[in-house]
């Protein structure tokens, strides 16, 4: 006579079955550019991997036999995932292949991290080994307005690594081992803080503001900030859906703006980074798309670099906000008369850090210019 197993067994079964059973997966991500590319962010959908992989980390394998992360993310929070991503180096207009594990989680190195609240309950913050970065939004310090500017915390090179915890009880004003507060940012807007016209999304009575956690490492982390009911000058009301991402081994902010106007008005939207009094370095390019100014802060230990990499297409026009905002902005097409998506990469450096100093900022912003606007290709 046969003997029947339980349910419940079969499906324990059934479940190992399916996950022993699980065929890898070969990707492939090519670069476009005529240089080789060393950390390259390689973003595709997630059905590339097949139906139904849950978010979650898995190794990967390169051609030349390195174990690397692929992250799966469930950006719409919906339960399912939506897209894949990975840090890889390509060669000049060369594909680079991974052949990627489902049935094997990731459980090496974790590089960006991102937290809604921190430090006191003050900040949302994103990590990446190379650079921290807090909001100034629902979570601002006392005495500060929360208008979605950024701060910057700035590591040296033998400091490379995620270190929110390290710094929960050092004093980040004064120069550490760990991670080194390199922005004055006070009521301005600081690094990527938006405005529509002069009007900045200002928590009140009228306007809220909501943070959840988008992403969360071991290759990129993301916060999300829902603002409803933004109100400017002239009348007008929106609200915006915010993304901001990290990765690892990168000193950036990727940004998205998501605009959707109740009552559209003809005041422009804007992204600003806060004047350095006396600057080494100043750029203001619309052609290669990068607004940036790096100089010494007072109080501040060591240069401060910061800057907005923006799609050329998209430029109107420059403006410089005095007062408390006390901002260079760039100010982008079209009006958001409609649902309106608007993309920068927010850029903080620090001489000290490893990345670019005085000499070579310039030079840096342009160069991720030319990444962002050359980005690595999917394949399968």
């Amino acid at each position: 006579m046969r003997k029947l197993l339980p349910v419940a067994v079969l499906v324990i079964v059934a479940t190992i079955t399916a996950c022993v059973a699980a065929d890898p997966v070969t990707l492939a991500f090519s670069n476009p550019m005529d240089t080789p590319r060393a950390n390259a962010i390689c973003i595709g959908p997630a059905s590339m991997l097949g139906a139904d992989v849950p978010p979650g980390a898995y190794v990967a394998t390169t051609t030349r036999g390195h174990e690397v992360p692929l992250q799966v993310d469930d950006l719409d929070g919906d339960g399912r995932a939506d897209e894949i991503v990975a840090v890889l180096d390509l060669p000049a207009q060369g594909i680079e292949s991974l052949v990627v594990d489902t049935s094997a989680e990731w459980t090496g190195g974790d590089w960006a991290e991102a937290r809604t609240s921190w430090r006191y309950d003050e900040y949302a913050v994103l990590d990446t080994d190379r650079m921290g970065f807090g909001l100034y939004g629902t979570y601002a310090p006392l005495h500060f307005i929360g208008g979605l500017q950024w701060d910057i915390y700035a590591k040296r090179p033998d400091a490379w690594r995620l270190s929110l915890d390290d710094l929960e009880t050092i004093d980040y004003h004064s120069d550490n081992p760990v991670a080194v507060d390199i922005l004055l940012v006070g009521d301005t807007l600081g690094l990527g803080g938006p405005v529509i016209g002069n009007a900045r999304p200002l928590v009140s009575d009228e306007t809220t503001q909501a943070c959840r956690l988008l992403c969360d490492g071991p290759v990129r982390a993301g916060l999300e900030v829902q603002v409803d009911g933004w109100k400017t000058a002239d009348g007008a009301s929106y609200d915006a859906t915010i993304r901001y991402c990290v990765y690892s081994h990168h000193d950036f902010i990727d940004a998205r703006f998501t605009i959707v106007p109740h009552r559209a008005g003809d005041e422009a939207f804007g992204v600003g980074i806060r004047r350095i009094p006396g600057p080494d370095a100043f750029v203001g390019d619309e052609q290669t798309g990068i607004l940036g100014v790096m100089g010494q802060q007072e109080g501040i230990i060591g240069r401060t670099g910061i800057g907005i990499v923006f799609e050329p297409q998209s430029f109107l026009r420059w403006d410089v906000l005095t007062g408390r905002d006390d901002a260079y902005v760039v100010r982008m097409r079209p009006l958001p008369q409609e649902p309106t998506t608007y993309r920068a990469w927010l850029v903080g450096v620090w001489e000290y850090g490893g990345i670019a100093d005085t000499n070579t900022f310039v030079d840096h912003l342009e160069a991720l210019a030319m990444r962002m606007q050359s980005p690595v290709v999917c394949m399968q």
